[in-house]
């Protein structure tokens, strides 16, 4: 009689046993529901970002679409330079250039030409230029003005004319006066690349050696005695 009685307690305590496991696969599967759930409610940058600006507070109701935060990746920020179309010509995606940040003037950092815009202002005749920042500090601030020198050329020898001192210029070719044999006379020149000082390197019609004058004075003509008192070094 004993061993019945214990025998139906072993049946009995094999049915919890059962009924528990069903009830902890069941409530395994709620929990994955849930989960499933819970993920549709969650917002998930789609990178490492910063928080830039956040639209909505805590609680607040969310229309479809409606943006909530606005992110950026700190590796991506650019410089945005805006170049005069004149000057635009030689600039290339890849050449080298210097930042300097308007809170650290005193501080030069480098940087690379990443992406020239197809489209320019049509108001301002300008480029836009955007520059990746190598080596820019950690603590950015968007929207802060920028210095950029972009590095479109080297020239390890030019003869260098002031704008000033070039007479009929078409941004190709120019007249310029040079001191040759004590005396002055116009050459006809063909101008290559421009400095930020706003001097122009000659490519074609003077001799390497050639003085030409730096400063136009009224009065000069075509065979008039000079002389050469202050000349600078070419560069």
């Amino acid at each position: 009689m004993e061993a019945d009685v214990a025998a139906a307690d072993v049946a009995v305590a094999l049915g919890d046993v059962e009924v528990a496991r069903a009830a902890l696969a069941e409530a395994r599967a709620q929990e994955s529901q849930e989960r499933v759930r819970l993920s549709r409610h969650v917002l998930i940058a789609p990178y490492d970002a910063v928080v830039v600006q956040r639209m909505k507070e805590l609680g607040s109701v969310l229309a479809a679409g409606e943006p909530l935060f606005t992110l950026v990746a700190p590796e991506t920020v650019w410089a945005l330079a805006y170049v005069d179309e004149g000057r635009a010509g030689a600039i290339r995606v890849g050449q080298p250039a210097e930042i300097r940040l308007r809170s650290l003037p005193h501080r030069a950092f480098t940087g690379r030409v990443a992406r020239i815009d197809i489209e320019s202002d049509r108001v301002s005749e300008e480029r836009r230029v955007s520059v990746a920042c190598d080596n820019c500090p950690e603590a950015f601030h968007l929207g802060e003005q920028v210095e950029v020198l972009i590095t479109t050329g080297v020239l390890e020898y030019a003869i260098l004319v002031p704008e000033t001192a070039i007479e009929t210029l078409n941004g190709v070719t120019g007249t310029v006066w040079v001191v040759n044999g004590g005396s002055l006379h116009r050459r006809q020149v063909t101008l290559g690349e421009r400095t930020l000082d706003s001097r122009l390197a000659v490519s074609d019609g003077l001799a390497p050696d050639a003085r030409v004058v730096t400063a136009l004075r009224p009065g000069l003509r075509e065979g008039r005695w000079a002389r050469v008192v202050n000349e600078e070094a070419p560069e």
